[in-house]
């Protein structure tokens, strides 16, 4: 093996030496140069090993924590005894003067240096010469013939000083000179040290006796204890430490320290660490410490017998020590909150003492075995945290970063005095006044502090102004929690009401948690919702809370209390609360279509989450009216079983919108996959159902389509729309329609709620009116609107739109059937289904899709486009007349047609593509177009067609009433004289041509 290889194997062993063992005495150490360590509070037993000692008990067996196994045993006739909490609460065991001792082997012994500490209290001086500690050859520790020993303590019975000495390998006995008193019932630190020259006798750390030697000590591996010689001690002895090597002035100052304040003595000199009196908290335990000597020695990296590790000091001095010593002895680490500002603190403290200055920083490691993390979140770090105030109301936090069972911080600085901890935040608190630990403005939560819980507490009420995420809520009794208008509150766990959480105006709360609702408390949880106040309208709602598991409409509030019930047709909004009629209260899960399914409701009825209602407006003079929904927040997965072929009246059961593309997806199996919303427009003046105006609103996967006058024949037909088509997010509280295919389960989960708002019309709530228009999801299919007016001017909007997930044939959730029926009307044709959504997989410019037309009414009728979504600029879009072959391009503007009572239901379809090689057909073309002239009120007909083909001329008004018919026409100059100024339409009737051709023009 080359020089190299060696020298770089030493430099290893020395950094793991230096690094990772030093968990000796105060951190000195470790069992490679730590022969033996004896300590009386633990590790005594009372047989070979298996039986600890309790207090007075008979020790038999003591063993060592070097990690040597050099355990001390003895006979049973000279065990010593065993007190507990005798110094400073720790125990020592008494030898009785007599006959008690005890002998380690040690497995390598020493000869060339050795430094012993032991810490001792006489009782009184009872023979010659008491006996402490003596090494000897092997069988020789307790015999009295002095060249067969080697080092050794014991005090002089007539002076009471310690006295101690060394025999050479020569076998010279070689004494120190006795100069140092030891009182009875007084605690010392006894401190030998042999660096192989000289052994020095230390008391409390100050040298009491040395003396040279001029050879080596006589190698020894028995070590006796409680006697020497045939000398006893009576008395106690605590700890006994043996290195097998001579410890530096640094080294032992530390072990000197950490000793002193274990047994709560007091150093004559070096007495560096102060923290271990009760002035200073008696932080006496697993002292340890790092520094260098006045001599220049020094040592870096210390551990004892704690958890804290401390190393790599950035700079030293001579007289530079740094110490820490921890309030608790045996400690069972647990996690407490501190209530000053609201962190996880660990149940232990430490306190350093720092003296010489120099120390400026150092590097941090805990053992985090034994300390139980399993509360604290993993996207929460552990903190050391550092102040000069053991409440830590102040600190310096430095993260911990943890590898494996050890948690460490880089660049830590001490004061003298300072205390240091660990902790962890788990919760942002609103203490009453003050938030606390949050990332947000005011140490509020914010969207990013969702590993951490909220808490609110009792006092003045909490309000959270932006968008917060954490891991759960808590609001406790007497507290209020109020969450803006247009603020989401997010969970990922539950929410425990015992006081009350308000959702203002638009706020929102969202859990995302999997499985059943945790959700608890005996609080309320407030929403407030806004409906009609027209007493003929209905709304469609759905409870977003619950009351032990269900909801009756009976719990509505007003802001004044409990809404009040009637029987009467009318609602009273006089009374205060409110008074609403239960007429108008019903359920519906029926066969499709089937308007007699309509369930009568009571205000005591217990509805499931999920189930929709339906009830009419208040009556009152504005035009919205406020309802409170109070209970415990509806989350979490709900089941509802259905019945095939019929149709569900239900409803968002959150308080936060429910995402419909979700709740689609998730319910495929069981449904057709669009939903339906039902409008009452606001022209209602009846409760009779004939006068009614109101209609369904449509939604799936594909797109949406805006309500339009429900013309089944059970209404009147009549009446327009005000609101928007719906948008992918269904507001709190809305009720709506879907069609049951298969029996089986709806499902509600928390994967299908999201957090959209109606004021950006983000969401569509069918009860209120809604503002402007906001988009938040991109969406890159293309998507075509088609207009149909009919000569009233009541408006049918169709869909036509495109996703890759499609077929050409009918697909749940994308294709949409007619849920209403209208004596005019347009609509696809697929499979003879009448569809007012088709989706198709992409865009075939050979394709030509069916349409199907119903007309009842004879007049004018209008075609165009009302909107488009991500269609190329240069696609044409064709209206074709399926019957003359005529291609109207709807892109470049509105087609007018006038039609006829019975036109066959196929004329018409839609196509890309013109096949008519005579070009596409305008109004305004050249072989037919019309002029007026005011000054004479004539209408003039410009034509290639000859008089002679012109069967009849006929003047219809928009509403399809004939007004003027001229039958073999001679001229083509109309007398408009006798009509009223307006809109017209102008028919021709050929005899060579199956269709009449229409035109529309205006008399003024």
């Amino acid at each position: 093996m080359n020089i190299f290889k060696l020298f770089s194997i030493f430099l290893i062993v020395l950094f793991f030496n230096n690094t990772y063992s030093q968990t000796g005495p105060g951190g000195i150490g470790s069992a490679t140069n730590n022969e033996l360590w004896l300590i009386a509070e633990k590790n005594v037993f009372t047989d070979a090993g298996t039986l600890s000692g309790a207090d007075g008990d008979l020790i038999l067996q003591w063993n060592d924590n070097s990690g040597n196994a050099n355990n001390a045993t003895t006979t049973s006739s000279r065990r010593p005894i065993l007190n507990t909490n005798n110094l400073n609460g720790y125990a020592t065991l008494n030898f009785d003067g007599i006959d008690d001792r005890m002998l380690s082997s040690l497995t390598n012994g020493t000869s060339s240096q050795l430094t012993i500490f032991v810490v001792a209290k006489f009782n009184s001086y009872i023979n010659d010469n008491d006996g402490v500690i003596q090494g000897s050859p092997s069988g020789q520790a307790f015999t009295a013939t002095t060249n067969m020993k080697s080092v050794g303590m014991w005090v002089n019975k007539a002076s009471g000083k310690l006295w101690g000495r060394g025999v050479e390998s020569s076998g010279n006995q070689r004494s120190l000179p006795q100069s140092t008193t030891l009182t009875p019932g007084q605690c010392y630190i006894i401190t030998q040290d042999f660096d192989g020259s000289t052994i020095g006798q230390y008391v409390n750390s100050t040298l009491s006796s040395n003396i040279s030697y001029n050879n080596t000590l006589q190698s020894w591996t028995d070590f006796g204890i409680g006697e020497q010689g045939d000398k006893n001690m009576n008395g106690n002895i605590a700890e006994v430490i043996v290195f097998k090597e001579h410890l530096n002035q640094a080294k032992r100052t530390i072990i000197e320290n950490y000793l002193a304040a274990k047994y709560g003595q007091s150093l004559a000199s070096n007495d560096f660490y102060t923290r271990d009196n009760p002035g200073n908290g008696d932080f006496d335990h697993h002292v340890a410490g790092i520094g260098q000597a006045s001599d220049g020695s020094n040592h870096t990296e210390s551990k004892g017998t704690g958890i804290v590790r401390i190393s790599d000091p950035s700079s030293l001095a001579n007289g530079s020590f740094l110490f820490w010593g921890e309030e608790t002895k045996n400690p069972t680490y647990t996690f407490s909150t501190n209530t000053s500002n609201y962190t996880e603190q660990l149940n232990s403290k430490w306190r350093v003492s720092k003296t010489g200055g120099h120390i400026e920083t150092v590097t941090v490691s805990f053992d985090i075995s034994g300390i139980n993390l399993t509360d604290k979140q993993s996207c929460s770090p552990l903190q050391l945290i550092v102040d000069n105030n053991n409440n830590f109301s102040s600190p310096t936090i430095y993260p911990l970063t943890i590898s494996g069972s050890t948690a460490t911080a880089t660049g830590v600085s001490f004061n003298n005095n300072n205390y240091f901890t660990l902790r962890y935040i788990d919760q942002i608190v609103w203490d009453g006044s003050n938030f606390h630990n949050g990332v947000g403005s005011g140490n509020a939560p914010n969207s990013t502090n969702l590993c951490l819980k909220l808490t609110v507490k009792s006092g003045g009420a909490a309000t959270l102004t932006f968008d917060a995420h954490v891991r759960e809520v808590e609001v406790e009794t007497g507290a209020i929690l109020n969450v803006a208008d247009g603020v989401l509150l997010e969970t990922e766990d539950r929410v425990v009401i015992n006081g009350t959480l308000d959702l203002l105006g638009e706020a929102q709360l969202i859990q995302n948690h999997t499985g059943t609702t945790a959700n608890s408390g005996s609080g309320s949880f407030r929403i407030k919702q806004q409906g009609t106040t027209n007493l003929y309208n209905y709304n469609y709602w759905s409870a977003p809370v619950n009351r032990d598991g269900f909801w009756r409409i009976g719990y509505l509030e007003d802001a004044t209390g409990t809404v009040n019930f009637t029987s009467a047709l009318n609602p009273n909004p006089s009374t205060s609360p409110i008074t609403l009629s239960s007429r108008w209260l019903y359920g519906f899960k029926g066969p499709i279509g089937d308007y007699n399914a309509w369930e009568k409701l009571s205000p005591t009825a217990n509805l499931s989450p999920g189930v929709g209602f339906t009830m009419k407006g208040s009556g009152a003079s504005t035009t919205e009216q406020e309802f409170v929904f109070r209970g415990i927040p509806n989350d979490g997965d709900y089941t509802i079983s259905v019945t095939e072929n019929t149709e569900f009246l239900i409803g968002n059961p959150y308080p936060s919108t429910l995402d419909a593309n979700q709740f689609i997806t998730d319910n495929l199996s069981v449904i057709d996959g669009s939903l339906y919303f039902w409008e009452s427009f606001a022209t209602n003046n009846s409760h009779y159902l004939a006068n009614y105006e109101g209609g369904y609103a449509t939604y799936n996967l594909m797109m949406p389509l805006p309500a339009v006058a429900d013309a089944s024949g059970l209404t009147s037909g009549n009446g327009t729309s005000s609101k928007p088509a719906p948008t992918q997010y269904i507001n709190m509280g809305q009720g709506f329609f879907t069609t049951i295919l298969n029996s089986g389960s709806l499902v509600f989960n928390n994967a299908q709620r999201g957090f959209a708002r109606e004021s950006a019309n983000e969401t569509i709530y069918f009860k209120t009116s809604t503002k402007n228009k906001q988009t938040i999801n991109e969406d890159n299919r293309p998507k075509i609107w088609f207009s149909f007016t009919e000569p009233k001017g009541y408006t049918k909007i169709i869909g036509l739109g495109y996703d890759e997930k499609t077929t050409n044939g009918y697909d749940r959730g994308y294709d949409a059937k007619s849920y209403d029926s209208f004596k005019n009307d347009l609509y696809w044709v697929l499979n003879n289904e009448r569809l007012v959504i088709q989706a198709l997989p992409e865009i075939h410019i050979e394709d030509q899709l069916p349409l199907g037309i119903k007309v009842s009414d004879a007049g004018l009728y209008k075609f165009s486009i009302s909107n488009m979504e991500n269609v190329p600029d240069d696609l044409n879009i064709y209206l074709v007349d399926n019957i003359q072959n005529n291609y109207y391009n709807l892109r470049d503007g509105d087609v007018q047609l006038f039609l006829n009572s019975g036109t066959k239901s196929n004329q018409f379809s839609m196509a890309f593509k013109n096949e008519n090689s005579l070009g596409t057909i305008s109004f305004e073309h050249k072989n037919f177009f019309t002029s007026y002239n005011n000054n004479n009120k004539i209408l003039a007909l410009h034509t290639e067609e000859s008089l002679e083909n012109v069967q009849s001329l006929k003047i219809f008004n928009l509403v399809g009433q004939e007004v003027l018919s001229i039958h073999a026409p001679q001229s083509y100059l109309i007398n408009l004289s006798q009509l009223n100024d307006g809109v017209y339409v102008l028919k021709a009737i050929s005899k060579t041509i199956e269709n009449a051709k229409s035109i529309k023009f205006v008399k003024y």
